[in-house]
């Protein structure tokens, strides 16, 4: 008989955490059974700029402390806590955070680093 599907905590693990310069990104869904959605947390300890990326994922970032840049062709959308950037598939950006910037983000597909060639070596 299957299993009832059941919510569950997604606490951070080394093995799923990927320092990308400035900014550390914790996974934190990869080992909870979710299939079609991943999440977790973004950190900018010490603030800077990570190296562009093209996102190979539709995503949405909620920022919940410090200020959090996207820059992305000539533009650049800062947002601070409480507020939410949604990034489509395929944009390239550059996320940028202040010192102390955090957000939580979520993407799907969940599993797009499987199916992305040129995907970052890290998170495989």
């Amino acid at each position: 008989m299957p299993q009832e599907p059941t919510p569950a905590l997604a606490p951070a693990t080394e093995k799923f955490t990927i320092d990308s310069g400035p900014m550390t990104v914790e996974l934190r869904s990869a080992t909870r059974g979710l299939t079609r959605i991943g999440g977790g947390i973004v950190r900018f300890d010490h603030g800077g700029a990570a190296e562009p990326w093209k996102l190979p994922y539709e995503e949405i970032l909620c920022v919940l402390t410090g200020t959090l840049r996207i820059k992305f062709a000539d533009d650049l959308l800062e947002a601070g806590p409480g507020e939410v950037i949604t990034v489509p598939y395929g944009a390239e950006v550059v996320y940028e955070g202040e010192p102390g910037t955090t957000a939580f983000y979520a993407l799907s597909p969940a599993d797009w680093y499987r199916k992305t060639p040129d995907s970052r070596e890290e998170t495989r």
